[in-house]
């Protein structure tokens, strides 16, 4: 079958590109990868774009350990198809499965690490110099290590909560391991109407949840937060109250107990405590919570040594999408500058700079009319949420109040966190790297903008693809720039012909050694029609890696 979908893969590329495949038949054309192309590629004067490995099946993230290596975190086939008909044969996606790969300074392959031991998407990787260990997520629950390039795989962290957002980003510091553990849903409710797990068994609420409630997954809380009562009534009919398991409801006033490890949160261990315990495994009670308040937090880095940030953890964060029956609107992709332990960013109740109460987070005004409620299958207790209206009357134009209810009754007696950037709605805001002097810059944090998936619409100029530059400013503002965007705003893949070669979708950034080179993970094509039965395509070897120079010139 692989033979096959080798054979079929080589249709001539203008057919490929240009047709995105037949709902009526089923079935998606197969598209090629384009031939990576620098010159399609805009950055500033004195830099310069080249390639460094390209022909890559989805390459999510990268780190580069002690002696140069680049070790590349290989997602594996998340969105498929993965078989699909053409040409009246059935047809096998020939992307592989979820592994590592390792490269010398030069681009040269060194050696494939975990396949077939990962089963789940890999979404991050990170070196830690004071061990010279690599740390490398499994989505999915599990943290793993490696002691270099011959060292054995080890899994060191597991029993972690399931949902849509897991585990993201990974640094250290200080003998200590830091990683991003991502809210599970979207807005805080186990909804089945938008999410696929909230009726399954989550092993870690099996082993740590209230013995009274069911063991299907749902947020954990870093806090202890006293309920507003508020719930949703799902299509099926049940009531589900925010931060609990799908069907059972909230009452106003009852507290959700917090949870180590918790959703939202940056966790940290100390490095070497799991050697304490005869699985080798680092148990809840020897993690802690160093912040909290975040959604899906994909990077997180440190500043660079001798820097005013050197202390200071930068952390992305993809913000809310604009769907469920708790609908909050116009949630930014963040940048956030954690600078002790214990900050609060105020998620799932504030999104970005506001609480969700704000009017900028609901689509609708509600003017009174209670048929026309804007939230209709929201509900305090067991009563149906109704805004109220302010006592004084606006023009007829923007009569009314708009905005989404709260969650936690009990604010954070220490106060909330702000981001010092906002990026544009649902265009996750990805790896992240500090850059310095030897990359003629200061103070300066790059980003990777992966773009839009599923959860238009869309801006009317694409942000995406496009590695973006944050500068922070003396004595104090941050600044932010394009720093590498395609030629023609946009994914390649949709590109005018005689503009593709460019990027696709960006998803990480790393520095090598010696600080001049840039590498951007570019996961390649995925090329989306929700028209056709299957509504991603993965384009094999469509991966690639940029290398980008700095010249001063």
């Amino acid at each position: 079958m692989l033979a096959a979908a080798a054979g079929l893969l080589l249709v001539p590329l203008a057919v490929a590109q240009n047709q995105s495949g037949t709902p009526v038949s089923g079935g998606w054309v197969p598209r090629v990868a384009h031939k990576p192309d620098p010159s399609k590629i805009v950055v500033p004067k004195g830099y310069k774009v080249d390639v460094f490995v390209a022909g890559l099946d989805t390459p999510s993230a990268a780190t580069v350990d002690g002696e140069g290596n680049v070790w590349v975190a290989i997602s594996g086939n998340l969105f498929g198809p993965f078989e699909w008909e053409y040409a009246g044969q059935r047809v096998k996606n020939p992307v592989g499965g979820p592994h590592v790969e390792v490269f010398d300074k030069n681009g040269k392959h060194l050696k494939d690490i975990g396949v077939g031991m990962f089963h789940f998407v890999m979404n991050e990787i990170g070196y830690c110099a004071e061990n010279n260990k690599v740390y490398i997520p499994e989505y999915s629950q599990n943290i793993w290590e490696i002691d270099g390039l011959n060292g054995r795989l080890k899994k060191i962290i597991t029993d972690l909560p399931i949902g849509d957002h897991q585990i993201g980003g990974i640094t250290c510091k200080d003998g200590w391991l830091y990683w991003g553990q991502g809210f599970p849903s979207n807005a805080g409710f186990a909804d089945p109407d938008n999410h696929g797990w909230t009726d399954q068994v989550d092993p870690f609420w099996e082993k740590h949840g209230d013995p009274n409630l069911p063991k299907t997954a749902r947020d954990p809380v870093c806090r202890d937060v006293v309920h507003t009562g508020l719930n949703v009534r799902s299509s099926d009919g049940r009531l589900t109250g925010a931060l609990l398991p799908v069907g059972v409801p909230a009452k106003p006033g009852m507290v959700i107990k917090a949870q180590v490890p918790c959703g939202g949160s940056i966790m940290r261990v100390r490095i070497g405590d799991n050697e304490k315990n005869s699985d080798g495994l680092y148990h809840h009670e020897q993690m802690e919570v160093y912040a909290m308040g975040f959604r899906n937090q994909s990077g997180v880095r440190f500043g660079p040594k001798g820097s005013r940030f050197e202390n200071a953890l930068a952390v992305s964060d993809n913000g809310v999408n604009d769907l469920g029956h708790r609908r909050i609107a116009n949630g930014a992709e963040k940048l956030w500058i954690v600078t002790e332990k214990g900050q609060d960013g105020g998620f799932p109740d504030k999104e970005g700079m506001g609480f969700v109460t704000n009017k900028r987070y609901s689509l609708r005004a509600y003017n009174g009319a209670k048929v026309d409620r804007p939230y209709p299958q929201l509900y305090i207790g067991d009563k149906p949420w109704v805004p109220q209206l302010p006592p004084y009357r606006f023009p007829p134009h923007v009569e009314g109040v708009r905005g989404v209810p709260l969650i936690i009754a009990n604010p954070n007696p220490n106060g909330y966190l702000n981001p010092v950037l906002e990026w544009d709605t649902n265009n996750p805001f990805d790896g992240i790297a500090w850059g310095d002097q030897r990359f003629g810059v200061k103070d300066t944090l790059f980003g990777a903008i992966f773009g839009v998936i599923d959860n238009g619409p869309d801006s009317l100029v694409p942000t995406w693809p496009a590695v973006i530059r944050v500068e922070f400013l003396e004595p104090a503002g941050v600044k932010w720039s394009y720093f590498m965007r395609n030629v023609d705003p946009g994914p390649g893949a949709y590109q005018k012909p005689e503009n593709r070669g460019g990027m696709e979708r960006t998803n990480d950034v790393v520095f090598t050694n010696d600080g001049k080179t840039m590498l951007v993970v570019d996961y390649g094509e995925l090329y989306i029609d929700y028209s056709m039965p299957s509504p991603f395509f993965t384009t094999p070897k469509s991966g690639v890696i940029w290398k980008v120079t700095y010249t001063g010139q």
